[in-house]
């Protein structure tokens, strides 16, 4: 039988921490080892007890919570931390993750609720480092150690130039995939406006972009780790904004400073992109060693397709940056992907089946498709093989590269900005 995940509870009010400890009384695996009633108090008890899941409300007198939870990340590592509080709004969600906590409960709450999240705390525990682990050097929340930091991540944007592809599903389902076989991955919503990353993977947004560009003068791998999330497979998530006016906070700057930042502790960096080609989005694919194409069989998204292609010339990338991918695929489409190719002039390197009823079961309870019901259905296995071909086609180009053949498809030095190379050129 595993070990009990050791509790302490830490509220002000007295009835509150004898509430939460009778909604834990009936748990076999929970065991409450004790309970403070100020900051202060929990902090002393966390360096006598290091209890596995602490319990922490947010509003107390003297250190308050969020005070609290900072101390004790810094001296107490290994205890994860829960803040409890009657508010919920985004500032505080974002405060608690920066001090260390790793849930958010909002009062009141249920039995289940609270035992779920301690479970699911306790259960991610291996994955998330604190930030006393941070700065001695092993970013674990980044998936990298500072001294052995890839330095030269592979960088993948997933694109349509027209909205409701599917891009959103084959950046969560390659990142995922990839995360499950042992990279240090990360997925960036980059639809800063309107990102649904957070919704199919069932994430709460915590924290997000808008973290790290309030703090761009201290980007570094502490920073970072401090802001994704781990997402349950392993991969780590950088959430778009919760509110569509927050994307005005980001810039093009913010964003490739960001990017650049993460290709040097992961081994993917895996990109969602707005369908809108604003600098921001040009900029990563500008910056991006291979863009994922994504279009359907239809009319309107091979003539959008086809501009892109047109555009991508005009920018001087690489014929091989470009791969592009057939999402619902069907035989019985009008357009065949056989014909498309030919068409395009493009070679097609994975078709994903349609399957409408798995791939909105999916979203709907944000379970990635090769997670769950779908993994063994032609559509999981051919975003299964997406991946195979990713991990292939980046391995023999790290082997060429190592052999001293240029294998580079980044292609574009930054003269002045996207649009600026674009419409210089005759």
């Amino acid at each position: 039988m595993s070990e009990n995940i050791r509790v302490l509870i830490v509220d002000d009010l007295p009835e509150t921490r004898e509430n939460v400890r009778k909604l834990l009384q009936f748990e076999p695996d929970v065991e409450v080892i004790g309970q403070a009633g100020t900051g202060e108090q929990a902090i002393e008890m966390a360096k006598a007890h290091e209890p596995d899941i602490i319990l922490m409300d947010i509003n107390m007198p003297g250190v308050d919570g969020i005070g609290a939870s900072q101390t004790i990340s810094e001296l107490v590592p290994r205890s994860q931390i829960i803040i409890m509080s009657v508010q919920s709004d985004s500032d505080y969600l974002r405060r608690a993750m920066l001090a260390g906590a790793r849930d958010f409960l909002t009062k009141p709450f249920g039995g289940d609720e609270l035992i779920t999240a301690i479970r699911r705390v306790h259960d991610k525990r291996p994955a998330v480092a604190p930030k006393a682990a941070l700065r001695a050097g092993a970013v674990e929340m980044a998936g990298a150690d500072v001294g052995t930091a890839v330095s030269d991540g592979n960088i993948l944007a997933v694109f349509s130039p027209k909205g409701g592809s599917g891009c959103t599903t084959v950046a969560i389902n390659l990142a995922v995939s990839l995360a499950k076989n042992n990279y240090r991955v990360v997925l960036v919503d980059a639809s800063l406006q309107f990102g649904d990353v957070a919704v199919m993977l069932n994430m709460k947004n915590m924290t997000n972009i808008t973290d790290i560009v309030q703090r761009m003068n201290e980007l570094d791998p502490e920073l970072i780790g401090t802001v994704v999330q781990v997402h349950q497979s392993g991969a780590h998530i950088l959430l778009a904004p919760p509110r569509p006016e927050m994307a005005d906070m980001i810039t093009e700057e913010n964003m490739k400073a960001t990017v650049t930042m993460l290709r040097q502790i992961y081994d993917y960096v895996i990109i969602d992109t707005s369908s809108n080609l604003n600098d921001i989005t040009l900029s990563l694919l500008d910056g991006a060693d291979r863009i994922l194409l994504v279009t359907q069989q239809s009319l309107p998204s091979l003539k959008n397709v086809s501009r892109f292609f047109d555009l991508s010339e005009s920018l001087e990338y690489a014929t091989d940056k470009v791969w592009l991918i057939i999402n619902r695929g069907s035989v019985k489409a009008g357009i065949s992907v056989k014909d498309i190719s030919k068409i395009l002039k493009r070679p097609i390197i994975m078709t994903i089946p349609a399957d409408e009823a798995i791939a909105n079961a999916a979203a709907d309870q944000g379970v990635p498709i090769i997670s769950g019901a779908g993994q063994k259905q032609p559509i999981g296995m051919a975003l299964l093989k997406l991946t195979d071909y990713v991990i292939q086609q980046f391995s023999e180009a790290k082997a060429m590269s190592k052999n001293g053949e240029n294998a580079s498809a980044s292609g574009n030095d930054d003269n002045g900005g996207v649009f600026k190379r674009l419409f210089s050129r005759k």
